[in-house]
């Protein structure tokens, strides 16, 4: 019996242990945002933060009321001040009988409760991702792994070897890529309209068993049921980079919230939210800054799903997500 007992304590150790990933990735993990070789200090300057980068307060710059806080989120060197003037439209055709969600910044640089996570999750990256007010000299305006060759091809029986993305540059400013100037229509919604009430389809993600509590800026996490089966065979990570709304105490999507802006390519997993596939530790692959397994050269199959797919399954559940129809089995290629 003892023998037994051990050797099924043994299949259920390697069935944990062979559920791990250990992704070592073969490029700097900064990538992208080693901005041309300036490194950290392109975003982060050391010294007096935007204003020493030349922000809006600088003597003769013919702005004076705005940006007077530059600099004082982590020492964020980009200039700010102009976004935070601008009233964004996003997620044209999601919501709003196609008027999408409007992100408004306040007209001004102020840290507020309210502001905060609008200005740290959203305005900091379009201060440099913006195709409009904030060109930077060391944006190219294409994704840095087509740039570099390093997109996977196709991996598997169900994939396709041949490359995965065609020559169409993938953009990297937004709110001018191709289209409109100004056009954030055919971006993915943020702000506090995007909340998590209205993220998933075919019911609320707490109909599935996704519940949370806000205490100031703090949210707390419950999964049982169907989204507990789903974090078994995924994972929620974006879901923990949800923001709150100071206002209306709800979760809502920011542009961190997909993407971790210090690793390119790979997902260090930790504990709770941040877990994969209900393991504690582990690292996986992931393109395109995303704060999670994301890998569209994954050898994928009808019964394991490919991340990229789970990824975005993770706050569209209902209607999408295997779980939600009972599916349980479907696991995930990483």
């Amino acid at each position: 019996m003892r023998k037994a007992f051990y050797a099924a304590l043994f299949v259920l150790a390697t069935v944990g242990w062979m559920a791990a990933q250990s992704f070592i990735p073969q490029t700097d993990v900064l990538g992208a945002h080693n901005n041309g070789g300036r490194g950290c200090a392109a975003c982060h300057a050391p010294h007096s933060g935007g204003r020493g980068a030349g922000g809006t307060t600088v003597a003769g710059s013919g702005i004076t009321s705005a940006g007077g806080n530059e600099g004082d989120y982590h020492l964020w060197g980009q200039d700010v001040s102009l976004i935070t003037q601008e009233t964004l439209q996003v997620g044209g055709g999601y919501g709003n009988g196609g008027a999408g969600y409007t992100v408004n910044f306040g007209g001004a640089q102020q840290w507020t409760s309210t502001s905060l996570p609008v200005i740290s999750g959203i305005a900091v990256c379009l201060s440099c991702h913006d195709g409009n007010v904030s060109k930077g000299a060391m944006m190219l305006g294409q994704s840095y792994e087509q740039l570099a060759g390093l997109l996977p091809n196709g991996n598997g029986k169900y994939a396709t070897t041949n490359p995965l993305y065609g020559t169409s540059p993938i953009p990297t400013l937004l709110g001018n890529d191709g289209g409109t100037p100004g056009d954030y229509l055919n971006d993915h919604p943020v702000g506090p309209s995007a909340n998590v009430n209205g993220l998933s389809h075919g019911g609320s993600l707490s109909s599935f068993g996704l519940n949370y509590t806000v205490s100031g800026t703090s949210i707390t996490w419950t999964e049982s049921g169907q989204y507990a089966t789903f974090m078994n065979n995924y994972g929620a990570p974006a879901i923990n980079g949800l923001v709150v709304d100071a206002t209306n105490q709800v979760p809502y999507v920011v542009c961190t919230t997909c993407h971790n802006q210090h690793q390119m390519n790979v997902y260090a997993a930790g504990t709770g939210l941040s877990a994969i596939q209900g393991n504690a530790t582990g690292t996986y692959a992931t393109y395109f800054f995303v704060n999670a397994p994301y890998n569209p050269g994954a050898s994928w199959s009808p019964t394991a799903a490919p991340s990229t797919t789970q990824f975005c399954r993770e706050c569209h559940f209902g209607g999408t997500a295997n779980e939600a129809f009972g599916a349980n089995g479907i696991t995930t290629a990483f």
